[in-house]
């Protein structure tokens, strides 16, 4: 496992030590004290003292810039049109008294001759247009700077050439000069997720600023700023400053005790239980949008697997933003001896085919053993968890298999396609089931067909190569069961080796499906 340290702080001149502290981004003006993108909210957020005030800006129907960060009015405003599609006429009637959707010219008069810089967020190219020729035609004196899009930035500077450019990074990779040729950006703008020591290093050493977001908690604040973070963007202003404040007076603090694997544990599951719900709604209700190829192309990722995974990532790092964590669709994190592994939709050819059967997979390992699993299965609304020691559950009931005989006959095994292809020994096996009786299915996560073993759903499951991120949830769920988990040798207690074939039973019918199974195995070599 690698690991990275948490750079060497900084030495005062009075022999003390400290991190640098970070400027504070306010995050679409103080939305904890009045509603985000208003007049109010920037007000706020400027007599609290940030140092830089970040709003979203969209274009109206007939071209004027406004603070808005959806496509829609429906989320704060109640109104389901999109605000490109409505006159600023009539979008100034919206809300009541302050409490209204300003332009972007109003906000730039408010915060003339003010320290604070303002950071305008945009998506769409044709947006950063009316925004940078409303900047471009203002008088006032403000200090601006731009993030966002690629398009929208190089929009931007199509009307503004000399405009400070934040580049945004959804990445792991650290940057490299080639990064920066297109944009030449001041700062390296990236969600927490993505923070590393080694993407801080990279950026400083190519002359760029490192901003984070969103980070509204002490503790990912503080570590952001360890980790040397010019500035961090938070919906809590006063929080944060009040904690990088005492940080500031009174010494930063050294790491806290260790806590106990049981704590870790407690907290993990709640945070896994709370993620799983929110993947759950997330996937049901966000339509996929683009669907693009990895390795071949029959292995698909969408817009839906990027965004929940970036989702995760974050609320872990949050959270326990010492973790170390290992996605699907980003990669590795380094961290401690902790690590987080998830797949964000297991199934995404089912989900991409508009079939409902995919998953999420997240598990927490602590020294390679796992601790917390949780498998979302967002088309039943089911989250099945799993904490080693204590057990496997599923809506409140625990599961638990007995050891009764059971027979293959009448009964049903999983197992999974090897990426599109049938793994070796896959019609030996399908052929030895079928002489008991026995049905096997292909039904396109990896990941459910191990989990559903654990609650009761078929006598067994098999995968053709053991990975942590697609199941290693799964597999601690069988084990807190009671089911066995086995490879070709015979049956592990833990994680089976990386790569592994293996299988997952009922303990009733474990001794024949494993003969059944490792002799389809045997029987193709």
């Amino acid at each position: 496992m690698t690991t990275e340290t948490l750079p060497t702080l900084e030495t005062q001149h009075d022999g003390g030590s400290r991190a640098r502290l970070p400027r504070l981004v306010a995050h679409r003006g103080a939305p904890r004290v009045r509603r985000e993108n208003t007049l109010p909210a920037v007000a706020v957020a400027e007599a609290l003292g940030a140092d830089t005030i970040e709003v979203d800006v969209r274009r109206t129907a007939d071209g004027v810039a406004v603070l808005l960060h959806d496509e829609t009015l429906g989320r704060l405003w109640g109104d389901a049109r999109h605000v490109s599609e409505v006159s600023w006429c009539d979008l100034a009637r919206l809300g009541n008294g302050l409490d209204r959707i300003p332009r972007l010219d109003a906000v730039l008069e408010r915060l003339d001759g003010c320290r604070s810089v303002l950071l305008v967020d945009l998506t769409d190219p044709a947006d950063a247009v009316v925004a940078a020729s409303t900047v471009a035609g203002s008088e006032a004196d403000v200090t601006i700077a731009w993030c966002g899009a690629p398009e929208a930035m190089h929009a931007v500077r199509s009307v503004l050439p000399d405009a400070d450019v934040w580049l945004a990074w959804e990445s792991l990779r650290p940057p490299t000069p080639a990064d920066l040729v297109e944009l030449t950006p001041s700062t390296l703008n990236l969600d927490v997720a993505f923070l590393t020591p080694r993407t801080v290093r990279a950026a400083h050493d190519l002359g760029l600023q490192v901003s984070v977001w969103t980070v509204d908690d002490p503790e990912p604040a503080l570590w952001a700023a360890r980790l040397g973070a010019d500035s961090i963007t938070t919906n809590d202003l006063a929080l944060v400053r009040a904690a990088l404040t005492a940080a500031e007076r009174d010494g930063w603090p050294e790491p806290a005790r260790e806590p106990t694997e049981t704590e870790v544990a407690s907290r993990a599951q709640a945070l896994a239980h709370r993620i799983a719900h929110e993947v759950i709604a997330f996937t049901r209700e966000h339509p996929v949008g683009t669907v693009s190829t990895k390795a071949h192309p029959a292995d698909l990722v969408t817009d839906v697997d990027r965004l929940v995974e970036q989702h995760v990532r974050g609320r872990v790092r949050a959270a326990f933003p010492t973790h170390g964590f290992v996605g699907e669709e980003y990669g590795e994190a380094p961290g401690d001896k902790h690590r987080w592994y998830l797949d964000p939709v297991d199934g995404t050819t089912n989900l991409a085919n508009g079939i409902p059967w995919t998953s999420m997979s997240l598990c927490l390992t602590r020294s390679g053993r796992p601790v917390v699993g949780v498998v979302a299965d967002p088309w039943r609304g089911e989250v099945l968890e799993a904490r080693r020691g204590r057990g496997a559950s599923i809506r409140g009931r625990q599961l638990r298999l007995d050891d009764v005989p059971r027979p293959l006959a009448g009964a049903v095994v999983g197992t999974e396609l090897d990426g599109h292809l049938p793994w070796p020994g896959f019609g030996a096996f399908l052929d030895a089931l079928a002489a008991r009786s026995c049905t096997l299915r292909v039904q396109g996560s990896g990941t459910l067909t191990i989990a559903q073993v654990a609650a009761g759903r078929g006598i067994g499951g098999c995968v053709s190569a053991f990975n942590p991120v697609d199941h290693g949830a799964a597999v601690l769920l069988v084990h807190e069961a009671g089911g066995i988990v086995m490879t070709e040798d015979g049956p592990v207690s833990g994680f089976p080796d990386l790569g592994a074939p293996f299988l997952v039973a009922h303990p009733g019918a474990a001794d024949e499906l494993h003969q059944v199974w490792a002799g389809a195995l045997r029987a193709h070599r």
